[in-house]
């Protein structure tokens, strides 16, 4: 592999401005990102009565946006390195909010559905770019940039909680259209703030060309992987589609390889992996995308179909759980940036596969303090230790000029860990569902499925820890 001189990085932030500006500004982004996962969901039976979605209609909702969030991702994240924070980010902003304003204008299936795709392309900009800019801002310290990474990885956890909270709210309160015109406002304010704070790139007599084929395997590669996993929840997964998709992925990654070793400006450079902690840090990064897209998707599904809360009470019984992701990155980042605490994540996993196999004791008429609160506290305490962990290892040690292609890996990793532990764990929970006898009535059948599916979380916790063993002391 060959792989051209790399110049120093250029001035990222205007002058006399703080590098807290621009963690601001990459927190909001990624914060309006992760709120739109999980704020669409809540919408969801509204948007099919309105706009009468077919029920295939109604997972394409969901499903086109990750199609094209985590098929971009690598993308995304090498076209910022190379082009410039500021012309990339803009444009993520740009794509977002107005695609934003069209799903909440659309009138029919097919238009929310473009706007949907074009949201999830401007979400992997916006995802990749946000975390660049941390790492960019802060490549200085190396506290700083645990400091900002974790108020980073923070808000992530806070969009998932208050995504729930402000999706019924607003559903039930404005419509739901009005989940999708939340983001103009926060998108109109980011691109001020951009355009204000950040330095344009500085002009090249030769620009890099980006890796084409690489950028075209990879997107194939994700949105291949991402269509069968997404799939396999409705079709089964040895159906002809999606054993397909999953041979298609695995063709293309294995193209994508041979291309990025000829390249001489590779979308992702292999010798990155030479990095202490960095391979580790997103198998990691994989498996806690799993586990928590899965545990927010089963708490969320359990307490509404299995307990009969209302989509509010669902959103403020798991708004503690998004507290204690918070709060628990806060607190322990100094140890982090430090090198201190190399058990953290270990002791994080071992609290979180507690409090996931706690939530599968729950009865069909839990108490709240009891069966609920304590159980998703220790979730989110647990899971964000070894969150906090995984978002340093993937930073850490990383040359400036590199800083978009390993958040691009990481966001992949993690939002196709997610795609499958959500596909995955719904599989086992309706299979457990349907093995069930008649006489047992759907709720009892539902938490039947449920208990299964949360004692495979709590197993697939544990696995998190075994990982997070492999993180080098530098991580």
């Amino acid at each position: 592999m060959r792989t051209a001189a790399l110049s120093p990085p250029a001035p990222l932030l205007r002058a006399n401005l703080p590098p807290w500006l621009v963690v601001a500004i990459a927190c909001l982004a990624s914060f309006m990102v992760v709120m739109d996962g999980s704020i669409v969901n809540v919408a969801l039976p509204a948007m099919q009565r309105d706009l009468h979605l077919s029920p295939e209609a109604q997972q394409w909702v969901i499903d086109a946006y990750l199609l094209s969030f985590g098929g971009c991702m690598l993308l995304a994240a090498r076209a910022g390195d190379l082009y410039g924070r500021r012309p990339v980010l803009q444009a993520g902003l740009v794509l977002f909010t107005i695609a934003s304003l069209a799903g909440g204008l659309a009138r029919d299936a097919g238009l929310l559905l473009a706007a949907r795709a074009a949201q999830g392309l401007g979400a992997a900009v916006l995802a990749t770019s946000s975390m660049t800019l941390v790492m960019a801002a802060t490549h200085h310290d190396k506290q700083a940039r645990a400091s900002a990474l974790s108020w980073w990885a923070a808000l992530n956890s806070a969009g998932f909680a208050l995504g729930v909270v402000i999706g019924g709210m607003l559903t039930e309160g404005a419509g739901w259209r009005w989940v999708m015109f939340v983001n103009v406002p926060i998108g109109l304010l980011l691109s001020a703030g951009v355009a204000c704070s950040l330095l344009p790139p500085r002009a090249q007599a030769t620009r890099p060309a980006l890796d084409l084929p690489g950028a075209l395997l990879s997107t194939l590669g994700s949105a291949a992987l991402v269509y069968g996993i997404t799939q396999s929840t409705t079709q089964g997964w040895g159906s002809p589609a999606v054993l397909g998709a999953l041979v298609l992925a695995l063709g293309a990654f294995l193209l994508f390889l041979r291309a990025e070793r000829r390249s001489e400006q590779p979308l992702v450079r292999l010798a990155i992996f030479q990095v202490p902690g960095l391979a580790a840090g997103n198998l990691l990064m994989l498996c806690l995308g799993g586990l928590l897209a899965a545990s927010i998707y089963l708490i969320s599904s359990t307490l509404q179909q299995g307990a009969g809360y209302s989509p509010r009470e669902t959103g403020l019984a798991m708004l503690p759980m998004g507290v204690a992701l918070a709060a628990v990155r806060l607190l322990f980042t100094r140890s982090i940036g430090a090198g201190a605490s190399r058990r953290l994540p270990l002791w994080g996993a071992l609290v979180a596969a507690a409090g996931l196999a706690w939530l599968a004791q729950m009865p069909p008429q839990p108490a709240f303090w009891v069966d609920v609160l304590g159980p998703t506290l220790a979730t989110g305490a647990g899971l964000g230790m070894v969150i906090l962990a995984a978002t340093h290892a993937v930073s850490a040690g990383v040359p400036v000029h590199d800083a978009g292609m390993a958040s691009g890996l990481a966001n992949t990793a993690r939002q196709l860990g997610g795609a499958l532990g959500v596909a995955a764990l719904a599989t086992l929970l309706h299979s457990v569902v349907q093995a069930q006898p008649e006489s047992a009535g759907p709720q009892a059948a539902l938490l039947a499925g449920s208990h299964a599916a949360f004692l495979a979380a709590s197993g697939l916790a544990l696995l998190c820890g075994l990982i997070s063993l492999r993180l080098t002391p530098r991580a």
